[in-house]
């Protein structure tokens, strides 16, 4: 069967890269434009902050990447979610688009080639990084691009993956996949190749995070809280939960963000139970307001913190302060249980709650972030036999702190989250901003 890479494909690619157009869009300039940019470069600058060298951060990731895949055994890894193709390759396009459209993917070889397959056009998007070794054309093979033809197309894609691991493997045909419909799975299989977890290979190697990862992680946190100290000075009766939250969607926009992966944010009596998102309910005077970023910003690095604030002047009423003081002592309290070398275990067993028969809670204790939520995740005591998992914790993590209260009762909810790095001697809190109800920075 005839491979897509063929030269009439590769003679239109090289056309389309000759035009001066497509050599202006696809340089590094494109990347700096369609990044951070103003206002967010002069904030960083005034905030004292060190912009990431994104080629250091490439070659890094990469080299985390075929970590894995030397200490897994594997050929190469094939990669269809967006977050890990931009980890691999710092390549974004039509990042949520292609979620749920497979219209992209690349493979990573162990030893040999990166090899983008780019959708229609956009060959261009990726020339600003040498490390790609060679971008080519997709043969897609979801129904919605295929159609009948699905099947067939799955068959093309897998005997061009087949041949890069036949070509650089070494006689190794384990091949680690990420995401792909059932289409795809058996196509790779039948064209000779072993599959096994690509997600266990990413997730892995995405855990540590390193020094320019920090630093832009860094600059997408200063971005978020600026955005967040916007959305805070708009708050006031009568604005409804879904202008509110506009505001931190315009704000991070404009900084350079790419978007939010929930729609978090309730007021009143609608913060418990938690995860009830933003409506068209119009906040009173006195209400509280909770809210969870789950941000992807600035050089796709997320910030996922969580506070709850008070509508409106004057104090608090005694019920308000009572669960807010319960929700920060859970934050102040596990917080200090983030120090390199603890296990999982030891997390989840050693961490302080208050009464699960009297309060809910939110869904996990801690986890993981980097570009989105990400391994490991931190259970509750009581799910440890059934959904739990140990490891330890290491330097260069990034972890949040979860705390969700909200009284069974009744009454308003309080959701706090910060977001914090693990060092060689302890942590660092990334986002030591106020917990306080009545203020933000």
């Amino acid at each position: 069967m005839p491979a897509p890479h063929t030269a009439g494909a590769q003679a239109r690619l090289r056309q389309m890269l000759d035009d001066p157009a497509v050599q202006r869009a696809g340089g590094e300039g494109h990347r700096v434009v369609m990044g951070p940019g103003e206002p967010a470069l002069s904030e960083w600058a005034a905030a004292g902050l060190t912009l990431p060298d994104l080629n250091a951060l490439r070659h890094y990731r990469l080299g985390r990447i075929r970590q894995q895949l030397v200490a897994n055994d594997l050929a190469g890894v094939l990669l269809f979610d967006p977050l890990n193709l931009m980890y691999a390759t710092d390549a974004p396009n039509m990042q949520l688009w292609v979620a749920h459209n497979q219209a992209r993917w690349a493979y990573v070889a162990a030893e040999g080639p990166m090899i983008l397959w780019e959708f229609n056009n956009c060959e261009f998007l990726s020339a600003h990084n040498p490390l790609i070794t060679e971008v080519r054309p997709i043969t897609s093979f979801t129904y919605f691009l295929a159609g009948q033809r699905a099947e067939e197309q799955a068959a093309r894609m897998a005997a061009e993956i087949a041949d890069l691991v036949q070509t650089y493997g070494g006689g190794n045909t384990r091949l680690a996949v990420d995401v792909t419909p059932p289409l795809g799975s058996v196509a790779l299989i039948n064209a000779g190749l072993t599959l096994t977890d690509g997600m266990q290979v990413m997730e892995r190697a995405r855990a540590i995070k390193g020094p320019d990862e920090l630093l832009a992680m860094r600059c997408a946190i200063e971005a978020t809280r600026i955005s967040c100290q916007k959305m805070f000075d708009a708050l006031r009766p009568g604005i409804s939960e879904q202008e509110l939250w506009a505001v931190l969607w315009a704000e991070m926009l404009t900084r350079g963000g790419e978007w939010m992966e929930c729609r978090l944010l309730a007021a009143g009596a609608r913060t418990n139970p938690w995860f009830q998102e933003c409506s068209s309910h119009v906040i009173s005077e006195g209400e509280l307001v909770g809210f969870d970023t789950d941000l992807v910003g600035s050089y796709g690095m997320m910030t996922d913190i969580s506070r709850t604030w008070r509508c409106g002047g004057g104090d608090p009423t005694p019920q308000q302060n009572f669960v807010h003081q319960i929700a920060v002592e859970q934050m102040e309290r596990n917080i200090e249980l983030l120090t390199p070398g603890r296990s999982f275990y030891d997390l989840t067993h050693k961490s302080w709650v208050p009464s699960t028969d009297d309060y809910r809670h939110y869904s996990v204790l801690y986890h993981g972030v980097g570009q989105c939520d990400e391994w490991p995740s931190i259970m509750f005591p009581s799910s440890w036999d059934q959904f739990g998992y140990d490891g330890v914790l290491e330097p260069g993590m990034v972890m949040t702190v979860e705390s969700y209260v909200g009284p069974y009762a009744g009454g308003e909810g309080v959701k706090l989250e910060n977001q914090v790095l693990i060092t060689e001697t302890g942590y660092e809190n990334l986002t030591p901003w106020s917990l306080s109800l009545t203020e933000f920075c």
